[in-house]
């Protein structure tokens, strides 16, 4: 009766699915200022807490030694033209990656280091820097030891709850070979020696964590030039081996970056990958199927027509069709947009931008709120033991709250890296486990890219489709500053950090996400207010409140 339930739920949940147009001008509609930088990694990311995802860029390559930025939204989606904060080291920085490592509610800030100062023989490194409350600190206070890295990404890589650190290794334009590596985090700090290293050296160009054999449990994603693309799978247990489970069978490999997600109407998992024909090889994007289970090798399932110098790449539902689409790129190329269809994509892309730039990154959010709703989640886990858990959209804004079995989960028992599409947990949700998760997703996700034409600024595409949303909403903290008594019997109230000055809506949500109670205030000048809960059944529970563009959540309990 139970799983009838739920399904019930789910089923009045599910969000339609309506087709459009692909909704990006053929030019960007935002160009940073062309101050020479040399634009590479790229996070989209809260990083002052203000409710709005900023813009990191790791500045440098191999061509400058020059630092990592921050352009901070505005507040409705738009940027300044040149960034409000910069690092105060150099280096020559490759790709980043955002997530909150040290657990404090700030999002923090990994660069790779692809050489050192003394050019391509010297080694660089991998660093973070700790967000110090609204603010990322000037120097990094974590730094690895020497060598070789382009790329890095975050994930929970051994199912404690927290996020650890991943990365490439290697030269390729001297043909240095190095490990794939791996830190884990330990109470938000790493050591400078990797906890992990694969058994091969290759020429790695770009990594990143997905659960590709569905197993629970995430699995570690390397593109290279030179030698094989590899994955290490994670085995039942949540251990990732050193040896490689899977390597593409393509002889000529010179494979840049990558992404992983769900394809066709059946979703099935997928590589996909772009060719970088600089050094060699054909310079087309690949995707790789793993329906069936991950083979020891395989070629690709689909090819693109050449492209030439491939590099940033990503899955996401374009025209909104439940399908998901390619957005891709390259040196000197433009972006394009190739939809997907049961097969993989359409091989002419639907759209090509007008303008080429020397095209790194790509990455999408919401950046104006435009187009942003909130979704409920729920599953229940039959089989297996399972730390990993993916989402029903590719691209997730954010985590608003989680529970399992009717019980709220606090964040430092599970970890989201912003934009991805999964959560993991500490403790593995076993067989009859019900799992519920309220989070944002968006309708109308920008895209964003950096360049490494120091000519060039970095490029937003606002997305001009159409929603159901009608207002940007960001989450925000500082509007309730109290909920009392908690835990409550009869009566609780809600005390205001300062009057709200304009019409606002107080919500209550039970753990299934079910609104149970709602209330227009047309006051604006309310700093506190009583509501009655004696008819509300002993629990946990979560009160909103929203304004037009922002909004604030608390939890409270009744006994």
């Amino acid at each position: 009766m139970k799983k009838q339930l739920i399904l019930f739920i789910l089923l009045l949940f599910s969000f339609s699915v309506f087709s459009q147009e692909i909704p990006f001008a053929a030019e960007p509609d935002w160009e940073s200022a062309a101050d020479g930088q040399i634009a590479t990694g790229l996070g989209l990311a809260d990083i002052n807490g203000d409710g709005w995802k900023d813009l990191v860029v790791s500045n440098g390559n191999d061509i400058e030694l020059q630092r990592v930025s921050v352009y901070y939204n505005i507040g409705d989606g738009s940027f300044p033209d040149y960034p409000d904060w910069e690092s105060a080291d150099i280096d020559y920085h490759g790709h980043l990656a955002v997530g909150d490592i040290d657990k404090d509610g700030w999002i923090d800030v990994a660069v790779s280091v692809y050489i050192g100062h003394g050019g391509f023989l010297d080694p660089g490194k991998v660093k973070v820097y700790y967000n110090t409350g609204g603010e990322l600190e000037s120097f990094p206070s974590f730094e690895s030891a020497s060598y070789h890295t382009f790329a890095c990404a975050l994930g929970d890589a051994d199912g404690d709850g927290d996020l650890d650190l991943a990365t490439t290794g290697g030269e390729i334009y001297n043909s240095i070979y190095d490990v794939g590596r791996l830190y884990i985090n330990r109470n938000g700090r790493f050591n400078s020696e990797a906890d992990w290293t694969s058994s091969p050296a290759f020429g790695s160009i770009d990594v990143d964590f997905a659960d590709v054999d569905l197993n629970g449990y995430l699995d570690l994603v390397f593109t290279s030039e030179e030698t094989p693309d590899y994955i290490f799978l994670a085995d039942d247990s949540g251990v990732i081996g050193t040896n490689p489970s899977w390597q593409n069978a393509e002889t000529d490999n010179f494979n840049n970056s990558l992404d992983f997600g769900f394809l066709g109407t059946s979703g099935y998992p997928a590589v996909v990958t772009t060719g970088n024909s600089q050094l060699g090889g054909e310079g087309e994007v690949r995707m790789y199927n793993f329906a069936s289970g991950v083979p020891t090798s395989s070629v690709a399932d689909w090819t693109s027509e050449a492209i030439g110098y491939g590099s940033g790449i990503l899955v996401a539902d374009i025209n909104l069709d439940g399908i998901n689409d390619l957005v891709y790129s390259g040196w000197s190329l433009p972006i394009f947009i190739a939809l997907g269809d049961e097969a993989g994509f359409e091989l002419t892309p639907s759209y090509t931008s007008e303008t080429s730039s020397v095209v790194e990154a790509i990455q999408m959010a919401d950046l104006n709120r435009d187009g942003v709703s909130e979704y409920p989640f729920q599953k229940i886990f039959e089989t297996g033991s399972n730390s990993v858990v993916y989402l029903d959209h590719q691209l997730i804004e954010n985590i608003l709250w989680v529970s399992i079995n009717g019980f709220p989960v606090s964040p430092a028992f599970y970890s989201f890296v912003p934009n991805k599409n999964y959560i993991t947990f500490k403790d593995p949700l076993m067989p009859g486990d019900v799992l519920t998760v309220l989070y944002e997703y968006s309708e109308k996700p920008e895209i964003v890219i950096t360049n490494w034409d120091s000519q060039k600024g970095n490029y937003i595409f606002y997305n001009q489709g159409s929603t159901q949303v009608t207002a940007p909403v960001s989450m925000v903290k500082g509007i309730i500053q109290n909920i009392r008594p908690n835990p409550a019997e009869n009566i609780i109230l809600v005390e205001l950090y300062a009057p709200i000055k304009e019409q606002f809506e107080v919500s209550i949500r039970d753990v299934t996400g079910k609104v149970i109670f709602t209330k227009v205030y047309r006051n604006p000048k309310l700093t506190s207010s009583s509501i009655d809960i004696s008819s509300f059944s002993d629990g946990t529970y979560f009160l909103e409140i929203k304004t037009a563009k922002h909004a604030d959540r608390k939890k409270f309990v009744i006994l």
